[in-house]
């Protein structure tokens, strides 16, 4: 498939889902935009620009990421530290792993404690993702009933991917390699992963899923050798969340067969 059957197909995709879908690519070829700065509630995909403005600091030097952190407010949801007994410290680095491999909630929480939102919105600001921002932590029921709300556009998402890119300076070189790591041993897939050939080692996906009543949303970086995609698909208004998943994984699908030249 080349870019523009890509585009065709994402285009086609996305008008005939039956939710409301917002996609943002960057491909070597081109861009590929569908309701790009549309402003959705942006579940858990916030996880990750939280994880690299965690990074970015430890890069300064302003953050230990082998620091213990205390777990004292567990919150359920996605995420497995809520349901695990005689736990009581965690490593901020393996808090921020947790929250990406796992969409772990309580992990996350802690991150956000720990860098603190006002750093995490000044990284939102660095990078340019000026339609999307972290407001409170998660399974924060009483912060949502004051109004606030974690947002985010399919553009935005792709900002803070680009983080990732050979060519940025946002994050070191270490800290790159370390985030990629984690969101490839992703373990929520049956979104823009789900058609990942198994036994092709050249194609390295790598996402971050985030998912509410009606809401499906997943970012993924595709690398095949010197091939690399980001994308961002971020989706609403969902009758039944499992046709959401199903979209965006036909959206995957076809972006796995633009980078591998099918």
């Amino acid at each position: 498939m080349n870019y523009i059957q890509l585009k065709e197909e994402l285009n086609t995709i996305a008008s005939g889902a039956a939710g409301d879908v917002s996609i943002y690519a960057t491909t070597p070829d081109g861009e590929i935009a569908v309701r790009e700065n549309e402003v959705k509630r942006s579940a858990s995909i916030l996880k990750v620009p939280a994880a690299m403005a965690c990074l970015a600091a430890a890069d300064r030097g302003e953050i230990d990421l082998d620091t213990l952190l205390n777990i004292e407010e567990p919150v359920g949801g996605s995420g497995v530290l809520a349901y695990m007994c005689g736990n009581e410290q965690i490593t901020l680095r393996n808090a921020l792993t947790l929250s990406i491999i796992v969409s772990d909630n309580t992990a996350a929480n802690l991150v956000i404690e720990h860098v603190g939102i006002e750093r995490i919105q000044s990284f939102f600001k660095r990078v340019g993702a000026t339609n999307s921002q972290l407001t409170r932590k998660f399974m924060d029921y009483d912060a949502l009933a004051r109004g606030l709300e974690n947002e985010a556009t399919a553009k935005d998402m792709v900002r803070f991917l680009a983080c990732l890119d050979p060519t940025s300076e946002i994050l070191s070189l270490t800290s790159k390699q370390q985030l990629k790591t984690i969101m490839r041993d992703q373990q929520l897939i049956d979104k823009l992963p789900a058609f990942q050939p198994i036994f092709d080692e050249t194609l390295i996906i790598g996402n971050k899923t985030g998912t509410l009543p009606g809401v499906e949303h997943d970012i993924a970086y595709f690398e095949n050798g010197e091939k690399r995609v980001n994308i961002a698909v971020l989706t609403t208004n969902w009758e039944h969340n499992h046709d959401g998943q199903q979209t965006i994984a036909q959206i995957g699908k076809a972006v796995i067969q633009y980078v591998q030249g099918d």
